[in-house]
């Protein structure tokens, strides 16, 4: 499953950024709907109906990677999509088919240039394949040049184009009229056999690529309002996944439930209810838990500060008793010890080392041995406790106290 969401997600992607490219159709739809011209995009899951749309365009592509198409007496196994010609007889819906032109690295590479031109055998292969066997195309040896169509006869515009692609005039056949094109080509054809459908020889008129280029940008303006006549104001459908149209609009089939509160009883009703009594007795669970280790709330907080000086001494106590860090525990019980009588004796100010060498000369004054016993031990707790057997730990821990017992230390 995850592999198919990655898989639809860059299929998405890979889209999106066609559209972007300079062979896709992002600007012209942009450019339409700025315009007021209301736009529809094409979607392979969602089927529209002729009743929807005023006009479709459908950009016509080379298919199985710029290998010509088979012919139409040619037997094969892949139908393709529907020919738009004959569904546009088919609806009576105007429908403007453009011609392929550039292969498809050009949206890749971004660059369009002149190997990336599709041949001309190929395109004529799809006209074969939608009806068009008749008409011939050609393309310009030059690079950029320009024209001036005229798709209304009071309405002249200037249209640039790079090499440039237009159907022959030459062979054009007698049931075929030019609606707009150049001096050398018709850019815009129609043809008997098939009134409603349109086609355009080059398509950088409307694609992102060409409607950057001179008045190319009105030009397709110009062109989509005079094929979806004066008036109409259904949208255009941009069709670029070339799905077959539906006879009619489809009919939204969802439905309307009546609720009431007699619903609310299924979320009861088994096997919901086994879950909720499960969620039940882990809640019920959690809170005796809690209530059983940290026992009743305190009903009121006490503000004596030596009972929470206790209370963290115990709890340190604890924790170094439990990693196995009695010698450390002890050697810190000694030096905290020590600094308190400092401080008793000599000020606030004197619960530091030098404040306890101070006191061990004060205490050597009253009585040398006993002040050289009890220094040597707690030195040996302090330094070493943290390494000593509990032996030691003991003895050294006993001789500390009976020599801090027995010496009087007087008034400060």
């Amino acid at each position: 499953m995850l592999a198919l969401a990655a898989l639809a997600v860059f299929a998405l992607s890979r889209g999106s950024d066609y559209d972007r490219s300079p062979l896709g159709n992002k600007g012209l739809e942009l450019w339409l709907q700025a315009k007021g011209i209301p736009v529809l995009r094409s979607d392979s899951h969602i089927a529209r109906a002729r009743s929807e749309i005023s006009l479709r365009i459908v950009p016509l592509s080379i298919r199985q990677n710029g290998v010509a198409a088979p012919q139409a007496d040619e037997k094969t196994n892949d139908l393709g999509p529907e020919n738009p010609a004959e569904e546009a007889s088919h609806y009576a819906l105007p429908t403007l088919i453009i011609m392929p032109k550039w292969r498809g690295n050009v949206s890749i590479d971004g660059v369009a240039s002149e190997s990336g031109l599709i041949d001309l055998t190929d395109i004529r292969s799809e006209l074969d394949r939608i009806g068009y066997s008749d008409l011939g195309l050609n393309r310009s040896e030059n690079g950029f040049e320009e024209a001036h169509p005229y798709l209304k006869p009071d309405q002249p515009i200037r249209i640039a184009l790079y090499h440039a692609q237009t159907f022959d005039l030459a062979s054009l056949p007698s049931n075929c009229k030019e609606l707009a094109g150049t001096l050398t080509g018709a850019l815009l054809v129609r043809c008997e056999n098939y009134p409603r459908v349109y086609l355009l020889s080059d398509p950088d008129l409307l694609n992102n690529h060409g409607l950057a280029l001179a008045d190319n940008a009105s030009f397709a303006v110009s062109l989509v309002t005079l094929l979806r006549k004066a008036g109409e104001t259904r949208p255009v459908y941009l069709d670029t996944s070339g799905q077959p149209l539906d006879s009619k609009k489809p009919v939204d089939e969802g439905r309307t439930y009546e609720r009431s509160a007699s619903d609310l009883k299924r979320f009861f009703a088994y096997p919901l209810s086994v879950i909720w009594g499960t969620l039940i007795l882990v809640a019920a669970i959690c809170f005796w838990r809690g209530a059983y280790r940290f026992g009743p709330p305190l009903r009121e907080a006490s503000a004596n500060i030596e009972m929470s000086k206790t209370a963290a001494i115990e709890a340190t106590a604890r924790l170094l008793r439990l990693s196995g860090n009695d010698g450390r525990m002890t050697g810190q019980f000694v030096l905290h010890l020590l600094a308190d009588k400092a401080q008793l004796f000599f000020g606030p100010g004197a619960g530091n080392e030098a404040g306890i060498e101070r006191l061990f000369q004060r205490l050597a004054r009253r009585d040398q041995a006993t002040a050289k016993a009890l220094h040597s031990s707690a030195q040996a707790l302090i330094d070493r406790g943290h390494v000593m057997t509990r032996a030691d730990l003991h003895r050294n821990l006993e001789i500390f106290r009976k020599s801090l017992g027995s010496i009087d230390l007087g008034s400060r």
